[in-house]
């Protein structure tokens, strides 16, 4: 009884799976739509989050010029200390430079791994930039595929089944040559019918055959006359 019951469960989430294939599979070209659409969504906030690490790149280079300038300018100013005798006071200016050039060395460490992985991000850009330009244009081809095979299942239920408006016209002109011939038939009939009745099939049976019986009296009245001319 187990044995049934799981071949029954698992009969059902094979109906299952097929029920899920048989969606995705007619609901593609929605489905891929909206995932191109998700894709573009998600490479808009890289761009926006890549534009953001190249500002904070922009700033640390600022920072450091700032801090370059400044360990320049004590630089100046221990000089003057020293040309002055002011020993203590250069050796002050010096530690302050020392300190300038550390940061500027830190932030320089720290400008250079950002603008790697700026780099890295933006080569990821370009690649997911060229992916989508080829899925745009892949679906475009599938949606073009789409429409010609939609277009031609038109084609063959409809127009060239029993039921289209191209058969039933065929029916329509088949009833109309139909019914023409049974009217000549008909015409034809009442045709032949007046004649026996009136003797005209005679008539032209006598006309076939070189027997014109009013001919015949025209031409003994002119032979009469030619017998007997006038005195």
């Amino acid at each position: 009884m187990r044995s049934v019951l799981n071949k029954i469960l698992t009969a059902m989430r094979g109906g299952v799976n097929e029920l899920g294939e048989a969606v995705v599979d007619s609901q593609g070209n929605r489905i891929l739509e909206q995932e191109l659409r998700d894709s573009e969504q998600e490479l808009k906030q890289a761009k926006q989050e890549l534009a953001a690490l190249m500002a904070e790149s922009a700033s640390l280079a600022r920072q450091i010029r700032s801090e370059q300038d400044s360990a320049s300018k004590r630089e100046q100013d221990a000089r003057k200390a020293i040309v002055a005798g002011q020993e203590d006071l250069a050796r002050e200016v010096a530690e302050r430079i020392v300190g300038h050039e550390r940061r500027a060395a830190e932030l320089t460490q720290t400008r250079e791994l950002l603008q790697q992985r700026i780099t890295g991000l933006k080569e990821r850009v370009q690649r997911a930039e060229k992916q989508l330009a080829d899925y745009r244009r892949e679906l475009q081809v599938v949606k073009t595929n789409e429409r010609v095979l939609r277009t031609t299942a038109q084609i063959d239920t409809s127009i060239n089944s029993q039921k289209s408006s191209l058969s039933t016209a065929k029916e329509t002109l088949e009833r109309i040559r139909e019914r023409q011939a049974r009217e000549e038939d008909r015409q034809t009939a009442s045709a032949t019918l007046e004649k026996e009745l009136t003797g005209a099939d005679l008539d032209e049976k006598l006309k076939a055959a070189g027997i014109n019986g009013e001919q015949d009296a025209v031409n003994n009245v002119l032979a009469r006359l030619k017998d007997s001319p006038a005195q």
